[in-house]
């Protein structure tokens, strides 16, 4: 879970940091961040073997389209709520702002686009020995955006590097299962597992694992990289001003024939929502992200302007430290969650711009949508306290992002309906970063919420998210709640180590099914990701990890 965690979220005021959680050594101030299947453009789990069509995506030019027939030329202006402010090398990139330009530049072996299998990228296709532990893929020919050509010795090294956590910091965990990468021949390559790793294609899908040219990154060393980045992606950098704008200019030497359509992008860094609006409204900018939920409506009905509100694997809840008392208690914990009135928050506060969580973590590839979320029932909640070591009540504080008025909002009518059970709690709102660094460690009080997008996975599959969520050894002290079970634990790791896809899916729905019953946070909203669009800008989509294929967007004249 190490970067940023997920899809930027919408809030009434400026906007929050966002973060994606990213492995066991992640950064306080962000985390990684989200669906569908670790098995790439075909492949087959269980058989061992996997392939899929090079041939996927790489025509383009003058494709027909819902919106017509893609027009080239024109520079797209997007107010973004975060900034590239940790550079453009896929190494250790911490946060979203930075992470979703990433992809419109670089490429990795294989992608994930909207679910629910990762696709051919680079790759054209791929093949895993009986065992589990041999991947062949098979390499397109490609150059880099200063017109070397992409081989396996760029493979070898962008994901020999992308395992080595003295250069990984931040995401190794999700290459731990590679021992090495051999190179066949200049487009053929292996890559040598140590174990089963089930997850193995979703992670190297990651913007991570982006393939980098070497004797580029060897000559200038990686800061110098993250500044003037060469990919292989769609786009490459024109210019870059860290806290003002990102300028993209398209790749003429781009793989996919006629992609991409756009002469370039601009990405302004706009943290103000209500600025963002403005910009969009006025058509300083085609595209602004984060939209507050208040003025959803407003823009949809405006002329000329529609709202994407798009699935993201992202998710919002009151976390729950279970070392402090009375959180050790389940029935405690329990009746929290039946006292939360999730339904009159999403309509309140969220504009029904999300769907209430039933789940400790986002809906990933083995969700398991029929598992009822705890209802508003605060007779039941009553009933929970009386039976708890607390039965007169007890005082807890919940700590907030300062500034952050969804989560004020939300706050005070969980305040309002806890005092009902004899819950009295007090608002704490802290600066982001500090506050989430603090409550990692365990130094965060008794119960924490964060900005609804701040988490998300960076990968399809569970794997990742339940093991930092739910597991203490992931790194994140299961995400500040110290929750530990056993049993969730061992069907954790079992999963990633099965390619037996019902296995897994059996495995990952026990967890979210025990997770929710023993309540180590209340989960509250699956977020989702809203941006508003002006109607000249055609082939537009929010993938939900949360960025964008600018490759397929055009501007009608």
């Amino acid at each position: 879970m190490g970067r940023s965690l997920g899809a930027p979220s919408s809030s009434d005021g400026p906007s929050s940091p966002t973060l994606a959680l990213r492995g066991a050594a992640l950064l306080a101030l962000l985390i990684l961040g989200l669906f569908l299947t670790a098995c790439g453009g075909g492949s087959s789990s269980s058989s061992g073997t996997s392939s899929s069509n090079g041939a996927s995506g790489a025509e383009t030019s003058g494709e027909e389209t819902d919106a017509g027939t893609p027009v080239k030329g024109g520079v797209l202006t997007f107010a973004r709520s975060v900034d590239a402010d940790v550079g453009l090398n896929p190494i250790n990139a911490p946060s979203n702002g930075s992470i979703f330009v990433i992809q419109q530049i670089f490429d990795q072996l294989v992608e994930i686009e909207d679910g629910p299998e990762v696709q051919p990228g680079l790759a054209t296709s791929w093949k895993a020995s009986k065992d589990g532990l041999t991947w062949t893929f098979h390499l397109r020919e490609a150059k880099f955006s200063n017109g070397e050509p992409v081989t396996g010795e760029d493979v070898k090294f962008s994901i020999e590097r992308f395992a080595d956590p003295k250069i990984n910091v931040n995401y190794a965990t999700l290459g731990e299962s590679i021992k090495d990468v051999e190179v066949v021949d200049p487009h053929t390559v292996k890559i040598n597992l140590d174990h089963v790793d089930a997850s193995f294609l979703d992670n190297i899908s990651m913007f991570a694992a982006a393939i980098e040219p070497k004797k580029v990154v060897e000559e200038v060393g990686d800061k110098a990289f993250g500044e003037e980045p060469v990919g292989s992606g769609p786009f490459k950098v024109k210019s870059y001003t860290r806290g003002q704008k990102t300028v993209l200019e398209r790749n003429p030497l781009y793989w996919r024939n006629g992609q991409p359509y756009l002469d370039g992008v601009v990405f302004e860094y706009v943290p103000d929502a209500n600025t963002r609006v403005l910009k969009v409204r006025s058509g300083e900018a085609e595209i602004a992200d984060a939209i507050p939920y208040n003025q959803v409506e407003s823009l949809e009905n405006t002329e000329g302007i529609s709202v994407e509100v798009a699935k993201a694997l992202s998710w919002t809840a009151i976390f729950l430290n279970s070392t402090k008392p009375p959180l050790q208690d389940q029935k405690v914990r329990q009746a929290l969650n039946y006292a939360t009135p999730k339904e009159a928050i999403l309509e309140s506060v969220l504009f029904g711009n999300a769907e209430i969580a039933n789940s400790n973590i986002p809906p990933l590839k083995y969700w398991d949508s029929s598992l009822a979320a705890y209802p508003f029932d605060l007779e039941k909640a009553e009933a929970l306290m009386a039976e708890s070591s607390v039965p007169d009540g007890f005082d807890i504080e919940l700590t907030i992002p300062a500034g952050d008025p969804v989560a004020q909002q939300t706050a005070e009518i969980v305040k309002q309906e806890w005092a009902k059970i004899g819950v009295n709690l007090t608002i704490v709102p802290k600066e982001f970063g500090a506050m989430f660094g603090a409550w990692l460690e365990g130094k965060g009080g008794m119960a924490a919420t964060f900005p609804g997008g701040a988490l998300s996975s960076d990968t399809l599959s569970d794997d990742e998210i339940a093991a930092i969520t739910l597991d203490p050894s992931g790194g994140l002290n299961s995400l500040g709640t110290y929750y530990d079970n056993p049993k969730v634990n061992k069907l954790i790791k079992e999963a990633k180590g099965t390619l037996n896809e019902q296995q897994r899916a059996q495995d990952f729905a026990e967890v979210q099914k025990i997770a929710l019953e023993d309540a180590p946070a209340v989960p509250l909203f699956f977020t989702k990701s809203i941006t508003a669009v002006r109607d000249n800008v055609k082939g537009f989509q929010t993938y939900p990890i949360g960025w964008w294929p600018l490759r397929e967007a055009w501007l009608e004249p």
